[in-house]
């Protein structure tokens, strides 16, 4: 029953890519290929700004930009592939093995340090998207074709069910957060000592975590001249207010299809129905294209193969031992 939703995203998505080759005729790819490079250029912008992240937990390590390059890209591509966050366990793995004498809680914490400024941001985009009154109302958006939650709305006695299993899922994984938090507190603080460090943030972490977001409006921007549609400040901030909401729960890849729906509201009256989802889905394509193709060749370069969950499973498994010899050391 749980997966009917995911079903129909995939109905949605497929039907997204048909109108998409419909209009590639009509596709610049001048302005496209300026987007590959964009996208390039951001995933070494957020990468950068973990680089910094990693090297603030462990000042006295040489922590190489190519490595955790590769290691950002890898996880952007198996996160693309797999929702929900999918790519981190690959990031952390991969990083961790070339870090000497680090901790998994540390690598694991060094993610968290764009965590308050990246919200902030987030909210704000979602604040200035209710603010222009561009958001579809509860009885419309179900309808929409490509929305993601329709099934939800359409079945409520289900949907408390699948909710209330979340909540409770993440309730307990909340829980147990807490309590590994309590236990290895050091070494979460050493992992987030770039945030800590006020001024090695300002200078180190932030001007490129501002840069990643700048840039994903640049993206948007030249991704709208690319489908002949109309490109400014306000659209571009609006469809990435768009973007951003449409991942809070990536049921679909990236969530694809709930973006498209909203997408065609929010830019009702911009362009056709047919060309809003053809931007949608085109954009999405080609940025998920790099990320994979990028992704994947590092894991190939890394582990020299592209099974490389046997290689996760097994730092999991140094890791429950690293968790068991640190508990056992704890007073």
């Amino acid at each position: 029953m749980a997966l009917l939703p995911f079903a129909f995203s995939l109905h949605a998505i497929a039907r997204g890519v048909r109108v998409f080759f419909d209009h590639l005729t009509d596709v610049n790819w001048n302005y496209l290929s300026i987007v590959i490079g964009l996208q390039v250029l951001k995933i070494g912008c957020a990468a950068k700004a973990w680089q910094n992240s990693v090297v603030a937990a462990y000042p006295g390590k040489r922590v190489r930009f190519p490595t955790v390059f590769g290691a950002f890209s890898a996880g952007t591509a198996v996160g693309t592939v797999i929702p929900a966050h999918g790519g981190d366990a690959v990031r952390i793995v991969m990083v961790k093995r070339r870090v000497p004498s680090s901790t998994y809680t540390t690598i694991t914490s060094t993610l968290l340090v764009r965590a308050p400024v990246d919200t902030l941001i987030g909210i704000s985009f979602f604040i200035f998207l209710f603010s222009q009154g561009v958001l579809p109302g509860r009885k419309l958006l179900p309808h929409r074709p490509a929305f993601d939650f329709s099934w939800f709305f359409g079945h409520p006695r289900e949907a408390v069910i699948v909710v209330g299993s979340i909540v409770l899922i993440l309730t307990a994984l909340l829980f147990w957060a807490w309590v590994a938090i309590q236990e290895f507190k050091q070494r979460v603080r050493q992992g987030i000592n770039g945030l800590l460090d006020w001024r090695f943030y300002l200078r180190r972490i932030l001007p490129w975590q501002l840069s990643d977001w700048l840039l994903r409006i640049v993206i948007i921007y030249f991704a709208l001249l690319a489908f002949n549609m109309p490109a400014t400040v306000y659209n571009s901030l609006l469809a990435q207010a768009t973007s951003g909401l449409s991942t809070l729960l990536p049921i679909s890849p990236s969530g694809i299809g709930t973006e498209q729906a909203l997408l065609v509201t929010v830019l009702h009256g911009v362009a056709p129905g047919t060309l809003i989802v053809a931007y949608s889905v085109g954009t999405r394509l080609i940025t998920s294209l790099v990320n994979v193709v990028l992704g994947f060749a590092a894991i190939l370069f890394f582990f020299h193969t592209f099974h490389f969950r046997r290689y996760v499973d097994a730092e999991r498994e140094s890791a429950k031992a690293e968790s068991s010899s640190s508990r056992s050391r704890s007073p």
